[in-house]
């Protein structure tokens, strides 16, 4: 059960937060089980896109906004995507 601070903290996020949360968390581990499926360290795909590891690193950890383009470019490097989006009917 949570306590009482946690359920109070949980209630106050804005949802907006909760959603970002939860698509950022969906999108790294995305970006996680393609670099297992290549055999990727974080080195190495920063090798291969020209970045340093450090860089890899922020996307990986939330410590940087991705951008769509920022997206795009790692799933060229990757061969797959890694969000998509229903289209319109």
């Amino acid at each position: 059960m949570r306590s009482k601070v946690a359920k109070r903290i949980l209630d106050e996020t804005p949802e907006e937060v909760r959603i970002f949360v939860r698509q950022y968390t969906n999108i790294v581990v995305r970006i996680n089980e393609l670099m297992r499926q290549k055999g990727y360290t974080q080195k190495a795909l920063a090798e291969r896109m020209n970045k340093k590891p450090s860089e890899i690193n922020k996307w990986l950890s939330g410590n940087h906004n991705l951008t769509l383009k920022t997206i795009a470019k790692l799933e060229a490097e990757l061969g797959a995507p890694i969000i998509e989006v229903r289209k319109a009917s």
